[in-house]
This record gives structure tokens, sequence and C-alpha cells, in this order.
């Protein structure tokens, strides 16, 4: 099946911890993580977008959303602004460096996604996964409410809004490449899973 919805990898983060742009570095045998993202997720949504904050960091082709101008911060919410501005339909989003997570999972989100949804979100045990989820233009206004207000937190949308969560019990496909040893253990994987 394919999930008849646009599928957008954010890829438009400072990367301060890892102290490199991680949606640049190598991964599982493509020259950046956001080529093995497009390369493996490309057949399974409706179409597939990068959000990030400057395409000229990119030197392949890809379906492209540039932050608006608006408003400067290194932000996802920036990003989902900039996106349901453009693409003016639910999305599904997904970061850039968790390379482990399945478009199964958003199979499983788009079956409980419905009409009246604000969100559907991952979840695994108490960790919302914000950028593993299926977001609504519903949220635009509050979004932009919260930007005007220099409010960035995503859970800041969630309040008298309509979400609903996909229980995950095993978190693993959440592994979340913020540091360098968490890019190390990620590769250490990657080989592991093709030995």
């Amino acid at each position: 099946m394919i999930i008849p919805l646009p599928c957008v990898i954010i890829a438009g983060g400072k990367s301060s911890r890892m102290g490199s742009d991680k949606a640049l570095l190598p991964f599982g045998g493509f020259s950046t993580l956001t080529e093995y993202q497009i390369q493996r997720n490309q057949s399974a949504f409706q179409a597939l977008y990068v959000s990030c904050k400057d395409r000229s960091k990119f030197d392949f082709d890809a379906n492209f959303i540039e932050d608006v101008k608006t408003f400067e911060a290194y932000s996802p919410l920036v990003a989902l602004y900039s996106i349901m501005t453009k693409l003016q339909t639910p999305i599904c989003v997904l970061s850039v460096d968790t390379p482990f997570v399945t478009s199964d999972i958003y199979k499983k989100m788009y079956d409980v996604f419905d009409h009246d949804s604000d969100a559907v979100i991952a979840r695994t045990g108490e960790r919302t996964q914000q950028l593993c989820a299926i977001y609504s233009c519903s949220l635009l206004p509050k979004i932009e409410e919260n930007l005007n207000k220099n409010q960035h937190k995503i859970q800041n949308l969630f309040e008298n809004s309509n979400i609903k969560y996909l229980d995950i019990k095993d978190s693993a496909p959440f592994l979340n490449l913020n540091r360098q040893e968490d890019y190390q253990h990620a590769l250490a994987l990657m080989k592991e899973s093709q030995s």
C-alpha cells in the first residue's frame, strides 16, 4: 500500500550536538543520510519532500521545501509551518536523523488518522515522537500563533487539539542520531544488518 499522503523529511536542524550537519553524514551506502532516507521511503508515500533552511547545502536533486524567511529560528515548528503553507494537505513527517523508522509505522498511523484528527503521533512508553507523525493543516493557525509568540515546542500544539497516539512497544526504530556516538552506533547496526 502506498500511503496517500506526502512525507516530508525534516533536515533543517542545527545539529549542534553532532558537531557537523547530520543531514549530510554518509549513511547506508549513500553520500548523505538525507539521500538514504529519500531512497528507502520514496516508494511508500504519494510524494516525498525534504524540508530545510536552505537547499544550497545539498548537492543532489530532490523536492525541497525551504523554511519561510518570516521566522529565523532553527525549529521543527518553523518547518511544519513552511511545509503546511506550501502543501496545504495533511503530511507525514520524518526526522532525517531517525534512519530506522519504517514506513510500516506510518501505515499504522494512517489507519488511525481521520478527518477529525489534528495529528497522529508515534509514542514509545511515555515518550512522544513528534517528528514521526501525521499532522493536519487544522493546526496551522495554532502553529502561526505559537511562532508569533516565539514559542517553538511542538507539544504546545497538543493542548485542546484532537491528538491521537500510536503506541509502539519497541523503541529501537527511534534511535536518534544526536551525537557522534549515536551515529557510530547506527553505522554498526547497519553493518550488522547487512552481514
